[in-house]
């Protein structure tokens, strides 16, 4: 786990002012010299929620959680805190310090690859959902009525045969352990690389930042299993992820309470109908964050 000095952590808690962070998730009121709004943390009709822009601050005097803008980012997200401060200086277009730990640092090169795996995967798969070998897919998104503008929301996809994205990964110049590491891709005992999604309407799964962590493939047949899912990773725990979150944190209605349903095409027809602040937990999964934000 890379570590930041004092120095690095106060240029980022200052350069992100906590009324701003804040107000992105909760509806927030002036009175006096503080904010005031419901607590995202607890179920209340009376805002106790309270943000301090002169000690940079915030407290719950319902439930009592409170602290810096490091704290609410952790637990609003279910982040750590060493996510927190790269989530925030990234918003603030800070760079932060390479690590000189060696074990540390091939760790955080592996992240940053595969991430770009998947960034790659997810455009691959949306640009094939429009081509002629993808009628079946086309078929399936036209009975479910789903419009142009939702298939680009979500960036849904369509996957190809036996190792067409394996081969287009390796052309485009990414390496073996990334693509193995990313579950996209599987290596058999004759060591033969086969895509792990064949022929399967694709739904890229992504961090509260945006960043495409995972993927879910459903079947457009009757064979089985329905759903695949990417298996956990450098970059993908289920239990910390929600799918469309990305998507609804853009919906105002989201800083008054998030709707949980079943599954992906739950979130895409209710997104489409207008229900933006709406989130799927990830299948067979305990997911934390669900806990963290009802």
């Amino acid at each position: 786990m890379p570590r930041y000095s004092d120095e690095t952590i106060e240029e980022v808690r200052q350069a992100n002012d906590i009324v701003d962070v804040i107000s992105q998730y909760v509806h927030l009121k002036r009175s006096g010299r503080n904010f005031f709004g419901l607590c995202p943390f607890h179920n209340e009709k009376s805002p106790s929620f309270s943000v301090s822009p002169d000690k940079q601050i915030f407290h719950c005097f319902g439930c009592g959680v409170g602290g810096n803008v490091f704290t609410f980012l952790s637990r609003i997200e279910g982040i750590n805190f060493v996510e927190a401060v790269q989530t925030l200086a990234e918003r603030a277009n800070i760079q932060l310090p390479t690590f000189e730990n060696n074990v540390d640092k091939a760790k955080e090169e592996l992240k940053a690859k595969v991430y770009k795996v998947n960034e790659y995967a997810a455009q691959y798969y949306h640009e094939n959902l429009y081509k002629p070998s993808a009628k079946i897919a086309q078929e399936y998104v036209k009975q479910r009525k789903l419009t142009n503008d939702t298939l680009k929301s979500f960036r849904i996809g369509f996957s190809g045969k036996f190792n067409e994205l394996y081969q287009s990964l390796k052309k485009e110049g990414f390496e073996d352990p990334e693509i193995l590491e990313s579950g996209l891709v599987n290596r058999n005992d004759n060591g033969t690389y086969i895509d792990r999604y064949r022929n399967r309407l694709m739904f890229p799964i992504c961090d509260a930042r945006g960043r495409v962590i995972a993927f879910g493939g459903r079947v457009l047949d009757d064979s089985k299993p329905k759903y695949i899912n990417s298996p956990e990773n450098i970059v993908f725990s289920k239990g910390r992820n929600l799918f469309g979150l990305n998507v609804a944190k853009k919906s105002d209605e989201i800083k008054k309470r998030l709707l949980i349903v079943e599954g992906y095409m739950d979130v895409i027809s209710l997104h489409q109908r207008g229900i933006k602040n709406v989130v799927a937990p990830l299948r067979d999964s305990t997911n934390t964050t669900t806990r963290l934000v009802t």
